[in-house]
């Protein structure tokens, strides 16, 4: 048998050989059972047939005998017809059973004794037809020669015929033995035969059949326990060695190529993920054509992984130079708030002490005003320097209103920005969402902008109300300059009239200065708002340059990352 030939063809050859040899057995099994069936019959027919044959012949023959003496003892004839009739019939049967006889002689001694009977025969027929003719009356004269023929001639004749019968009855039987022992034997023999063959057809199938199973088997047992260690994650030891050329060997090397395969893709993938958790998300597969079949959608999902991140790190990055450059806007306009309420501030500080020492100078105003008619001069020289102090103080108040004004615009940028901010804090959100597990740090980082962006948005829109306040108060300190403007000039224009009117200037005085007292009041409120928006503007600039540092740190994380754009 080729040790290289499948498996199939090797059970089929030792099937083949074994049902041969099975085959064989069973064929001269049939072989036997037919030699056998055969002898038997060819015994049954020429030996136990025959001596039935030869006995019923034999009873036949004394059957004749008899009625040849029953026809020559009657007196009555037709008693003695009907003995003649029956010797008749009796004959005829004799006759047929020694043809049959003589269809089953197989041997020469049969043959040899059945010629001698026949020989004889044909004299006793002689001698019993002669009997029969003389007795067979009713003369019995004739009957009693008949009978000493009968006793005599024929008695002697009929004994030699009856014991050759006899032999040939022995040597039918003789023969029936010793075919029988010889039937025997060949049974025997071929009974021990066809053991034996089964016996070398069981010792053959039983070594054809170990052969095959260890060539089978421990092949497969090495792979076995190979595929075992392959399971449990050991790819790198090598697989047996098996040469049988069938399909045991086709499965190692079926085995060993997944293995070589199996190992290379896993390779691969660590290398892969290895330059990704190093941050290089240009990284390519070296042997993409591997990853066939269901590896194939581990190859797709590699690559939407790599390709997702890129796109994340890349708005991430994109989303970080916004979030720098609206905070160096901010911080711009920060700067520009603050520098604006610093200069407010000291407008205001201005706008107090002139208004204190409007203050004092109307209440100066209303003591004296019951002085003499004689210094009117003076007062008009002082209503004239009161006026030229009010057109400071209204060009003061204007300066306060457009720097309120300016204010509020800024206000409106800071607003601008904080929405911006907040804008693109609510993007980072979405990205860093999207990102997934790696993206929650820069979550966190858009929540602290957009709670700086709304602490921003908050602070404007208090600075903006309280700018807003501040003008109203200004508005209406401008009207209380407008209505002191045009008292001052009533009183350079109606100099002459001081002494008619003193009384009623000293009581407008009075009024007067507790408007200016009101108006101080409201200038200290300004004063206040003021230095509010100077704090929030310092707040927002503190705010703005945390958010550019952390938009740095942001730039500075992307910037660990190698990305294909």
């Amino acid at each position: 048998m080729n040790k290289h030939e499948n498996i199939e063809k090797k059970l089929t050859i030792s099937i083949f050989k074994v049902s041969t040899i099975t085959a064989a057995a069973a064929i001269l099994g049939v072989i036997a059972l037919i030699v056998i069936s055969s002898r038997y019959s060819y015994a049954l027919h020429n030996f136990g047939f025959a001596q039935g044959d030869i006995g019923r012949a034999m009873f036949e023959f004394a059957d004749i005998r008899s009625s040849l003496r029953a026809a020559i003892g009657y007196d009555n004839q037709d008693a003695i017809d009907t003995v003649v009739k029956q010797h008749d019939e009796k004959k005829a049967l004799f006759n047929d059973c020694l043809a049959e006889v003589e269809s089953t002689i197989v041997s020469k001694e049969g043959r040899a004794t059945y010629d001698a009977i026949k020989a004889e025969l044909d004299d006793y027929w002689e001698l019993d037809a002669k009997i029969m003719e003389l007795g067979a009356t009713t003369d019995r004269n004739l009957c009693v020669q008949a009978q000493e023929l009968a006793l005599t001639e024929l008695t002697d004749a009929y004994n030699s015929i009856y014991s050759k019968l006899e032999e040939l009855l022995d040597v039918k039987v003789n023969e029936g033995n010793r075919l029988a022992k010889t039937l025997m034997i060949v049974q025997w023999i071929l009974v021990i035969a066809i053991l034996i063959i089964i016996a070398i057809a069981m010792v053959t199938s039983t070594k054809i059949g170990r052969r095959i199973a260890r060539r089978i088997s421990v092949p497969l047992e090495k792979l076995g326990e190979r595929l075992k260690t392959f399971a449990a994650g050991d790819l790198a030891s090598p697989f047996p060695m098996v040469e049988t050329g069938d399909e045991v060997e086709h499965m190692e090397k079926d085995a060993r190529e997944m293995a070589d395969n199996l190992d290379t893709i896993i390779f691969d993938i660590g290398e892969v993920l290895g330059e990704m958790a190093t941050g290089n998300y240009t990284v390519r597969s070296k042997v993409s054509e591997r990853y066939t079949g269901d590896f194939q959608k581990l190859y797709e999902s590699m690559r939407k992984l790599r390709n997702q991140m890129t796109e994340t790190l890349i708005s991430i990055d994109d989303a970080s130079k916004q979030v720098s450059a609206g905070s160096e806007e901010l911080a711009n306009a920060a700067q520009c708030l603050a520098e604006g309420a610093t200069d407010q501030a000291h407008a205001v500080l201005d706008l107090h002490t002139t208004i204190s020492d409007i203050t004092e100078t109307m209440e100066k105003t209303a003591q004296s005003a019951n002085e003499s008619y004689t210094k009117s001069q003076e007062y008009a020289d002082k209503a004239d320097q009161s006026r030229q102090e009010m057109d400071t103080m209204m060009t003061a108040m204007e300066q306060i209103n457009d720097a309120s004004t300016k204010i509020g615009d800024i206000i409106t940028e800071i607003e601008s920005i904080a929405a911006q901010t907040n804008l693109l804090s609510l993007n980072a959100s979405i990205e860093a969402a999207r990102a997934g597990e790696s993206g929650r740090g820069f979550a966190v980082v858009a929540d602290q902008i957009r709670d700086l962006a709304d602490q921003s948005a908050k602070a404007a829109v208090d600075t903006r109300e309280l700018i807003e306040a501040s003008i109203r108060e200004v508005a209406k300190g401008n009207s209380v300059a407008d209505h002191a403007s045009s008292a001052i000039e009533s009183v350079v224009d109606g100099i002459k009239q001081i002494a008619v009117f003193s009384k009623n200037l000293k009581i407008m005085m009075e009024e007067q200065a507790e408007a200016m007292r009101q108006v101080e009041t409201g200038i200290n409120q300004i004063s206040g708002v003021v230095e509010s928006n100077a704090a929030t503007a310092e707040e927002a600039s503190a705010t703005s340059e945390q958010l550019s540092a952390q938009a740095a740190m942001l730039d500075q994380l992307v910037g660990q990352f190698e990305l294909t754009r």
